[in-house]
Formats: structure tokens, C-alpha cells, sequence
């Protein structure tokens, strides 16, 4: 299954955008996935900053999808010592995550993450979509003179003759998945981070993708100075080579 359909979910209802863009997309360490932008309320208290547990929701109208989504999340978030509790279990319908409007349930989901004993919500939704187009103007070498019997060698021995190579120009497309990710106190209500990502979508596997996406969410956060209060005194990410896919389930072919 493509990064693109299981993303595909993601999208609130009636949004849908397309767009051409003449720049290339290139992923620092081969990640898929870029923060594009972010922000961090700067009146956040220390304690607002210290995450006991997270609820984690994934806005995703297939309820296949959803849970593939938060089964990852969780998982990965687990392999740093974070708590953490997929809000299907609480939240059975796709539909109760949002409000009239595409807005989060707040009501909701800090009742969901009360009962899982999470500070915090960590709210994952697509954006929008668009294609960047990629135009490759090719390579040539030469002429470049190479001794050998050309056509007009003499007595004297061969005479240079001339050759030369060339690549073709080409042009590429790539599917270019944006998303948005919010850390909410369940305490107060407030945002406290927010991040924008943009996401190669078919890129790499299904599962590596999104363990990949959630690990930059995660650093995100904790470069943003919040604190996770584990038995762990590291907090650094580790390589997303410990992440076990088949913990998240079958990553098939699903429906959208």
C-alpha cells in the first residue's frame, strides 16, 4: 500500500489541493518526511512542558487506516519510554475526533486521554497535497578526442578522432503530502507546539515512513524544550533501525 492512500485519510472533509512546484524536494538522511515550519507557545510553564502520557488521535476517515496510523505512533513512542494510548480505543468512531466545521473534538479527546491518564493529545491531520515537478536537463560529454585508426590515419600512425555521450532531459514528478501535528494540554486546553511537515509520499515502505514521521514529530518536541519524565535518562531518538513493523500489524493493500 502506498504512503499516498493511507494518507489519503487524513484530509478533513472538502479540502483538496493541487499544485505545481518548479523546486526539488530532498529529504535530510533519506527521511521522506521535512518540518517545514513550527511553532512553540512561548508563555508554556515548565510544567505545561512536562508530558506524563500522550493520547495519540490520527484524523483519518477510514478506520482501517486510522488505526494502522495511531498503531505505529504508539509503538514508537513506546521505544523511547513515552506512554502513550491510540485514541480508537476510547474514540470508536473516526467521525467523534472532529466537530461541524473540521475542527478537533477537544471535549472528546481529553475525555479519552483522562481515562488513558495522558497530559497531553497528540492530534496528527493532513493538509493538503500538491506535486512537485522536477525537470532534469540531462548531461553531455565531449567531443573529446580519443587516439585510435580514424579514418584518416596515415603512415604515421592513427589519428585522433572525435566522440562524445549525452543523457537525455527528463522530468519527474513527486506527490508531496502536508500535514499538521498538534501537542494540546489536556490540563488547560492550550496548544503548546504545532508543526507543519511535508511528506514524499511512495518514497520508502508504508510502515518505515510513518515510524520515520512520527520519530521528527518526537524530536521536535524535545528540541522545543518539553520534557519527557521517564525512567530512561537519555531522551535522545534512536535509529529507526529498532523499530519492529510487525507490531503495527498487516501494512497491506488497504482501502481508502
Amino acid at each position: 500500500m502506498s504512503v499516498r492512500k493511507l494518507f489519503a485519510g487524513l484530509l478533513f472533509s472538502g479540502i483538496s489541493l493541487l499544485a505545481l512546484s518548479g523546486c526539488v524536494v530532498g529529504p535530510e538522511n533519506n527521511n521522506p518526511t521535512q518540518l517545514t515550519s513550527q511553532w512553540v507557545d512561548p508563555a508554556a510553564s515548565f510544567e505545561q512542558k512536562t508530558i506524563t502520557g500522550l493520547l495519540v488521535a490520527a484524523v483519518v476517515e477510514n478506520p482501517t487506516n486510522r488505526r494502522i496510523f495511531e498503531d505505529i505512533a504508539c509503538n514508537v513512542l513506546a521505544l523511547h519510554g513515552i506512554p502513550s494510548t491510540p485514541s480508537y480505543r476510547t474514540i470508536p468512531q473516526a467521525s467523534n475526533l472532529t466537530i461541524l466545521g473540521g475542527g478537533l473534538n477537544y471535549t472528546a479527546l481529553f475525555s479519552a486521554a483522562r481515562l488513558a491518564k495522558a497530559s497531553n493529545v497528540l492530534a496528527i491531520h493532513q493538509t493538503g497535497t500538491k506535486t512537485n515537478v522536477i525537470y532534469d536537463p540531462g548531461m553531455t560529454w565531449g567531443p573529446d578526442p580519443f587516439w585510435g585508426p580514424g579514418p584518416w590515419g596515415g603512415p604515421f600512425g592513427p589519428d585522433p578522432f572525435w566522440s562524445g555521450w549525452a543523457i537525455p532531459p527528463s522530468i519527474t514528478q513527486q506527490n508531496i503530502i502536508e500535514s499538521n501535528t498538534e501537542l494540546v494540554s489536556v490540563k488547560t486546553g492550550a496548544v503548546l507546539w504545532t508543526g507543519a511537515f511535508s511528506t514524499v509520499s511512495d518514497q520508502a515502505p508504508i510502515t518505515q515512513t510513518l515510524q520515520e514521521y512520527v520519530g521528527m514529530v518526537l524530536q521536535a518536541i524535545l528540541n522545543n524544550g518539553f520534557l519527557i519524565p521517564v525512567s530512561m535518562p537519555n531522551y535522545q531518538i534512536q535509529p529507526a533501525a529498532k523499530f519492529n513493523p510487525q507490531s503495527a500489524g498487516s501494512a497491506g493493500a488497504l482501502p481508502r
